[in-house]
């Protein structure tokens, strides 16, 4: 069973939030979803960048655990389980429409797929091996 995430209200409200207007992304993903994978990431965010990208991130052990926070279609997820196993490998979101791109990818079946807050993970400390976000 997934960990679910809790929810945004419960962070204080004196806490800032990096991303404050979470709404309009919600509905800018909405309709990105649609193209992204054959247009925006073709232009730019290519297999080889993203591939270059991950490198530091030392992927060397297919048993790792791995969260891909901000998965979005599961691009970079792609180039993560070329060296983790799907099954170890977790794909956090908050935006659904862009998470049913990445459920709707073959290679993606075994990794979890959970609508979440990258601000608010719900793991504990040191949950996972890796925590990877490639946002652009």
């Amino acid at each position: 069973m997934a960990p679910k995430c809790s929810l945004s209200a419960s962070r204080p409200a004196s806490q800032p939030r990096f991303i404050q207007h979470k709404k309009e992304a919600f509905w800018f993903y909405r309709f990105l979803s649609i193209v992204y994978d054959h247009v925006i990431n073709p232009g730019h965010w290519t297999e080889d960048m993203r591939d270059e990208a991950l490198e530091p991130a030392d992927l060397y052990d297919r048993n790792m655990k791995v969260v891909d926070v901000g998965g979005g279609t599961g691009f970079t997820t792609l180039g993560i389980i070329k060296h983790v196993d799907p099954k170890n490998v977790i794909i956090l979101d908050q935006s659904p429409h862009q998470l049913a791109k990445a459920r709707q990818k073959e290679a993606l079946k075994e990794c979890t797929i959970i609508e979440g807050d990258a601000e608010d993970l719900p793991f504990p400390t040191d949950y996972c091996d890796r925590y990877i976000s490639a946002g652009r």
